[in-house]
């Protein structure tokens, strides 16, 4: 199995009606891989790990992935690398270890506001969150707290000026990704993203793109979600 760095080419599945287990699980059996062979072995060099319950190991890599996010004197590639992990983790370890990676939001989503990072980063990053905020409430609401819709709702309408203006198709995709993600079961959010006035027009215009290799045209969902559209 060929992993790449960059995870470009994975695709979260996921409608806000319906999230797709099987799409989503085989994405991260693959990133388990890749961090079981290469992540791993530099998190725990050398120590005796046989004493430790799978849980607090579990959080105790979440929290080693989550230092190197904060730590401003690492590359960025580097910090953006340990917010991959993080969502991998998250994911992997069940609510408890969502609730822990949750903690290291406010950085992550941090990271979409640092002028440096690509687009490539920016996708990476909105996988991690996806994979966080995966039908975990409180992360859900951790992030409305944090204002990531209102992020991702100027990425969508690329008028945000503390954010790259050149954002990709690809990014925008991501973006819709995860707002359906965040509505899942969440009146609130839903509630928030229908007062939006420019919403409905940013989805119309991304519905109508090529949503090639993804498993639903996440705008059009959304669009549906909010009542803009019929099924």
């Amino acid at each position: 199995i060929s992993v790449s760095h960059d995870f470009s080419d994975f695709r979260y599945p996921a409608s806000a009606k319906q999230l797709n287990l099987e799409f989503l699980a085989a994405m991260f059996q693959r990133l388990a891989l890749f961090y079981e062979t290469h992540i791993k072995p530099h998190l725990f060099p050398s120590e005796d790990l046989s004493d430790m319950g799978s849980e607090n190991l579990h959080h105790r890599k979440i929290r080693l992935a989550g230092r190197d996010i904060q730590n401003t004197s690492l590359p960025l590639k580097k910090r953006v690398q340990a917010a991959s992990y993080i969502g991998l983790l998250a994911y992997t370890g069940g609510y408890a270890a969502g609730t822990c990676a949750g903690e290291f939001m406010a950085s992550l989503i941090g990271f979409l506001k640092h002028p440096a990072i690509m687009d490539k980063g920016i996708m990476t990053v909105l996988q991690s969150l996806s994979g966080i905020c995966y039908i975990h409430l409180h992360n859900q609401k951790r992030a409305k707290d944090l204002e990531l819709v209102d992020i991702l709702l100027n990425i969508l309408h690329m008028k945000e000026a503390t954010l790259l203006l050149n954002k990709s198709t690809q990014v925008k995709f991501w973006s819709c990704y995860l707002l359906s993600v965040l509505c899942c079961n969440n009146i609130p959010i839903i509630k928030t993203l229908n007062n939006s006035e420019r919403l409905q027009r940013d989805l119309e215009i991304l519905a109508h793109k090529g949503w090639y290799g993804w498993p639903n045209n996440y705008a059009k969902e959304l669009l549906q979600l909010l009542g803009y559209a019929r099924p």
